[in-house]
């Protein structure tokens, strides 16, 4: 539930109390078929500053009685970071199953290159019922921090070739496996997903490495800027990997310009 905020090692209990903001209804169409007649799903939000806002959400069910009885049952509480790269997404699919696990995840397309991202769209609360046909949303992946890489020791032509269906039989994709072992040999290939599993970074300069709302990403360090929430520091870092520039926002950054890191995290987004 406060995963966007232990992140970056933010007490999410000072950003997410229930009176600090604007509260209103969310009748987002994603819900309709989860909320029952006598629940609501409220949403309390405000805006910290210009690059950060707190989207807290929250199920309301009232009891129609005599003795009528509210209830009110927090679901999750988001810090959406408006500093992050601004990508066009379409084909958004949800994947909320019940409001007892309550997220915000979806997957989208970025409409110019074709990928699907996964992310928490952090803001649902701000959008209507239904969602235009294209979205610009602001996304960034959340991380504890990020380290420092060597430059790459060696090119491995036959790792950067099959770099996508490497990816696929790194899954577990049986298919995938398959081909890479028809196309390359068995041997090769048991290579290649082995060290794969083991240190991407050695075979790959930059590399995107996504499981749903969690990646791994190795990637060149572009920009390090300082932010401040409260008073706490954080950094806004831009890299490179695999021809996309992404943003990374962390509670440490003890890197630099042009140098090499790897990190993991969580991939948040907030419509704008």
């Amino acid at each position: 539930m406060d995963e966007s905020f232990s992140l970056l090692n933010l007490d999410h209990e000072k950003y997410c109390r229930e009176d600090s903001g604007r509260t209103v209804e969310v009748k987002h169409y994603v819900f309709e078929d989860l909320l029952d007649t006598e629940e609501k799903l409220l949403c309390n939000s405000y805006r910290i500053n210009e690059e950060f806002a707190v989207f807290n959400y929250i199920l309301k069910k009232e009891k129609g009685t005599i003795f009528s009885k509210v209830e009110e049952k927090k679901l999750g509480c988001y810090l959406g970071f408006f500093g992050g790269v601004i990508l066009t997404f379409e084909d958004f699919n949800f994947k909320i199953e019940s409001l007892e696990r309550f997220t915000l995840m979806t997957e989208a397309v970025e409409v110019t290159t074709g990928n699907s991202f996964f992310f928490e769209l952090c803001n649902l609360c701000k959008l209507p019922e239904t969602l235009p046909p294209e979205l610009d949303v602001s996304i960034s992946i959340y991380t504890r921090h990020l380290k420092s890489l060597p430059p790459l020791g060696r090119f491995d032509q036959m790792a950067d070739e099959n770099r996508e269906i490497l990816k696929l039989a790194v899954k577990g994709n049986p298919r995938a496996s398959e081909k890479l072992e028809r196309e390359l040999g068995e041997a090769e290939a048991e290579r290649l997903i082995k060290e794969f599993k083991a240190s991407p970074e050695k075979l790959f300069d930059t590399c995107i490495i996504p499981h749903e709302g969690n990646y791994k990403v190795i990637g060149i360090v572009t920009a390090v800027n300082p932010l401040t929430i409260n008073g706490q520091k954080l950094y806004s870092v831009d890299i490179y990997s695999e021809e996309l520039e992404l943003n990374i926002l962390t509670p440490e950054a003890n890197v630099k310009v042009e140098e090499r890191v790897i990190l993991n995290g969580k991939m948040f987004g907030v419509a704008v």
